[in-house]
């Protein structure tokens, strides 16, 4: 059965959080794939994601990366 919008929209999101987890790890070919997965899914979660999370790195200057 496919999946309806919304659970491919969750999934892709879902997939987008474990990639940065991933990353903060350094598992990058594990980010890579999860990332591909996302965009297979629904590629508007993923920039819905980057899009919070420019936000919350906005709202909390502790949460910008030192240079």
């Amino acid at each position: 059965m496919p999946q309806r919008p919304d659970d491919a929209h969750e999934k892709a999101r879902d997939l987008g959080e474990k990639a940065l987890e991933d990353l903060a790890q350094g598992r990058e070919k594990d980010a890579d794939r999860h990332i591909e997965q996302a965009k297979r899914l629904d590629e508007s979660a993923l920039r819905e994601l980057v899009q919070d999370l420019d936000e919350d790195a906005g709202a909390s200057p502790d949460a910008v990366k030192d240079r």
